[in-house]
């Protein structure tokens, strides 16, 4: 990380990855979607953001599955 900089957005993407892979390994690909699902849904910026696509896009949000 370079001087003066607090934050790192390799290392916060590495982090979230690693819990939600730890999510899918603990309760399955389903139960692990179902929960982001409900966490996105309930995030007062990210919840806006998908009610925003979901009208641009006409219907649900594609699904993409977690790299392995």
């Amino acid at each position: 990380m370079k001087p003066g900089k607090n934050f790192d957005c390799v290392q916060m993407k590495a982090r979230i990855q690693e819990q939600l892979l730890r999510e899918i390994a603990e309760l399955g690909e389903e139960e692990a979607g179902k929960r982001r699902k409900a966490r996105l849904l309930r995030d007062p910026i990210l919840s806006d953001l998908l009610r925003t696509k979901r009208v641009v896009q006409k219907g649900p949000i594609e699904h993409t599955p977690a790299a392995h």
